[in-house]
């Protein structure tokens, strides 16, 4: 905000200053006014008085003398004239004053920790821009104040999250260690069952922690990625490729659509892979039962686009803006056989972000599909 130096502070105290001393003025001059009028009709009457009608006599201003020799009638009104001043002065400047007092209020306010509430911005002078300033300030704060409660929230949940799922095949390895090592009536063949759930066990708390790792690692402001000019229609049909296994576990059959031509972006190929990965894992574990999964490349505008699809069940709306939430799964019961870490999509979202991208799901009868869109640069075809 920029301050006019007519309308700035000093200029708003010399006219308050002017005001009240002309306000003094007229005050003083009405009065003495009455008092001068009162004081002729006084002396009149005492002439009349004295000279009765017969009109002899002559009344000079000199009658009307008020002591002028005298030191305390000028002190008296000297007096009177600074009170006169003040008392106007304090009645003109009342509303910047409590102007300046609200600005106070509303510091005290912010530093009891109430930063709901703005400063009213009046004027153009300096405690205008000073009310600016502290709107600002307390926009600020109230950011930081909120970040500071969402990253308390966050690692929270964070804690209760990482503990339940780090817990629960923890738990199962230590159960079924026991049983190896004290069980000597364990026939080999139970031995090599209990040694197989165990080292799956330990996959589990190996992804998990992979993921956790790799979420923090993707953070957005924590990171810088080299970057190279890739084409999506080159290496998505290897990242399909690598799912195979998992397609014909599962029972699914991929079908794919890729643009004709080429679909330039600037990015770094392993990571990218991570993310279309991560989507290709999800579609896989929650699609199994519409047996389909589509994998298409495209174009629109000045980005290009992979979508991944499926025909599983449909996510409820309210879930869609909180599927790419680190630990969020749309079932709740945080089983491992039915959900993963609940970081995938999050790690996915990371990703794309470092890439100025943007990834989106929607879902529907019609089919639950993710779509990454990023920058294409180069030529079209």
């Amino acid at each position: 905000m920029k301050v006019r130096h007519f309308r700035s502070f000093r200029f708003k105290m010399v006219r308050y200053i002017l005001l009240s001393l002309l306000a003094t003025l007229i005050t003083e001059g009405i009065i003495f006014l009455g008092i001068y009028l009162y004081e002729i009709e006084n002396i009149a009457g005492e002439y009349r008085k004295v000279w009765g009608a017969s009109g002899q006599g002559s009344m000079s201003l000199r009658m009307l003398s008020l002591s002028s020799s005298s030191v305390l009638d000028i002190i008296i009104i000297l007096i009177f004239t600074l009170l006169l001043f003040i008392m106007y002065f304090i009645l003109i400047s009342h509303s910047f004053v409590m102007y300046v007092r609200e600005i106070i209020s509303g510091i005290e306010r912010m530093k009891n920790g109430e930063t709901m509430e703005e400063i009213p911005v009046r004027g153009d002078d300096e405690f205008s821009e000073i009310a600016a300033s502290i709107n600002e300030m307390r926009k600020d704060l109230y950011d930081t104040m909120e970040s500071q409660r969402i990253a308390e929230r966050t690692k929270d949940e964070l804690i209760t999250n990482v503990a339940h799922d780090l817990r629960t095949p923890l738990t199962s390895i230590l159960g079924y260690l026991d049983l190896l090592t004290q069980g000597d009536f364990l026939t080999e063949e139970q031995r090599q069952k209990y040694l197989g759930i165990v080292s799956a066990k330990a996959r589990q708390l190996e992804t998990l922690i992979k993921d956790l790792f790799d979420y923090t690692r993707y953070g957005k402001d924590k990171v810088k990625i080299k970057k190279e000019i890739l084409d999506l229609n080159l290496f998505m049909p290897q990242i399909v490729d690598e799912f195979y296994p998992s397609l014909i576990d599962n029972q699914l059959e991929c079908r794919t659509d890729f643009y004709e031509g080429a679909l330039n972006i600037e990015g770094n190929g392993e990571l990218l892979a991570r993310a279309i990965g991560n989507l290709m894992s999800n579609a896989i574990k929650y699609g199994a039962e519409g047996k389909i999964i589509e994998v298409r490349t495209g174009r629109m505008e000045r980005e290009a686009y992979v979508a991944v699809i499926n025909y599983g069940k449909v996510i409820p709306p309210e879930e869609l803006d909180k599927i790419f939430d680190k630990f969020y799964r749309v079932e709740t019961s945080r089983s491992l056989k039915t959900g993963g870490t609940g970081l995938g999509l999050a790690i996915a979202k990371n990703i794309v972000d470092l890439h100025d991208g943007h990834i989106w799901a929607s879902s529907d009868e019609s089919g639950t599909r993710f779509q990454i869109e990023l920058p294409e640069v180069g030529s079209r075809k």
